[in-house]
């Protein structure tokens, strides 16, 4: 005769469980525990989660139009989000989407913050598997133990607290696309692990005597140089050409002065809504220290500074005091205050573009002053070769605008 089963799910691949688990006995069977699951397997109850459900969709593509409205102008020539008015990032992108339709391994290369998860992303959506999962993990963060157990996943009794199984971010990511971030950190033992990885397409759980087979896309990313570390035998070699069938390097901000500029006044715009403040420009103040400052954290610290800005400003146009003291310097603030006009209806005149020479050799003198001429720590901070900085003084001696002491 016919009978009313109901199941009840135990277990989840989604949660992290090894296997998906549901359970199905009849209400009898289930006694009281079933009465908080019944009202899931009414009708009305689904069509009332399908109209929940409509309605988030539909709020999404709001704040979605919402924000393309927003940004306006700015963001009519960047690509999901990655800004690219220069030479150099262009190139990176065109390069980026050329990548995205094979299934290699990329390793992307930049100093900290210059957006490589981002590029990775980027690269993720553009390719064959934007339908899978984005899975990243930043191997630098993480002690080797746990870091280990994170990529491979563990068994019940694998070590003191694994109590239950436990899928790692390989499988995690399967049909989709792992970012292991900074895999320049990760330790010998565990470089041999992820060349069998890239080798086998298997992985081994901890604890386990069996492999499962994975289909994983993986890029990788390091601020480090990898070739130094091949050479003193600190990183695997066939590692390292496994994960760079395709490199690409991202060049940092002091290398983009034209994104500079796009880059501040798309992050004004959505700091400004996110905290429903009413600044809406920069003053040409304001973009003469940006595009002379050389963003050491590169866009992670412009986005930080046009932030605090924003915080911090009291009219609708930033000033150049409004920024984080090391963005605006002390003589940079000065000298850019000194060109805002006072007590005086006329409008501020433009703030003339300087040649970036003249940028490169005032900051490097301010480098030397700062350091108390020592040319070693001068060249450290600026990350340039102690040879460049060495020639770049005798140039600017030559020139009069250094002495010979």
């Amino acid at each position: 005769h016919d009978m009313e089963v109901y199941c009840i799910e135990e277990a989840c691949v989604g949660r992290g469980d090894a296997a998906c688990r549901m359970v199905g006995r009849t209400r009898d069977e289930w006694g009281d525990i079933i009465e908080p699951h019944l009202v899931y397997y009414e009708k009305d109850c689904l069509d009332e989660s399908l109209n929940v459900l409509r309605k988030e969709l539909q709020k999404t593509e709001e704040a979605l139009n919402a924000k393309k409205q927003r940004l306006g102008e700015i963001a009519d020539d960047d690509v999901d989000g990655i800004v690219a008015r220069s030479r150099k990032m262009k190139q990176v992108l065109e390069v980026a989407q050329r990548v995205a339709a094979v299934d290699s391994s990329v390793l992307l290369l930049g100093e900290t913050g210059v957006g490589k998860e981002r590029l990775a992303r980027f690269i993720h959506t553009h390719s064959t598997r934007a339908a899978g999962p984005f899975v990243a993990v930043n191997c630098g963060a993480l002690p080797e133990g746990l870091l280990e157990s994170e990529l491979f996943g563990f068994v019940r009794g694998a070590f003191t607290g694994a109590d239950h199984d436990r899928a790692g971010l390989f499988e995690a990511a399967q049909g989709g696309t792992l970012f292991l971030d900074e895999v320049g950190e990760v330790s010998p033992t565990l470089q041999l692990r992820l060349l069998r990885v890239l080798q086998e397409r298997k992985v081994r759980r901890l604890g386990e005597n069996r492999d499962r087979p994975v289909d994983i896309r993986l890029l990788a990313a390091t601020h480090r140089s990898i070739e130094d570390a091949v050479a003193s035998g600190d990183f695997r070699e066939d590692l390292y050409y496994r994960l760079r069938v395709i490199e690409i390097r991202i060049p940092p901000l002091r290398e983009r002065l034209d994104d500079i500029l796009p880059l501040a006044r798309v992050q004004l715009k959505e700091t400004a809504y996110r905290f429903q403040r009413e600044v809406s420009d920069i003053s040409p103040a304001v973009a003469r220290v940006l595009l002379q400052h050389p963003w050491p954290g590169n866009v992670r610290e412009l986005h930080n500074a046009m932030e605090r800005a924003v915080v911090f400003a009291d009219a609708t146009t930033l000033q150049p005091n409004d920024l984080p003291p090391e963005v605006a310097s002390l003589s940079v603030l000065s000298a850019a205050q000194e060109e805002e006009p006072i007590d005086s209806q006329e409008p501020p005149e433009e703030a003339p573009i300087l040649p970036l020479a003249e940028v490169e050799r005032e900051h490097i003198l301010a480098a030397l002053e700062q350091t108390n001429g020592n040319k070693t720590e001068a060249a450290r901070q600026l990350k340039i070769g102690v040879a460049t900085l060495f020639r770049k003084i005798k140039k600017y001696q030559a020139e009069g605008h250094l002495s010979d002491s």
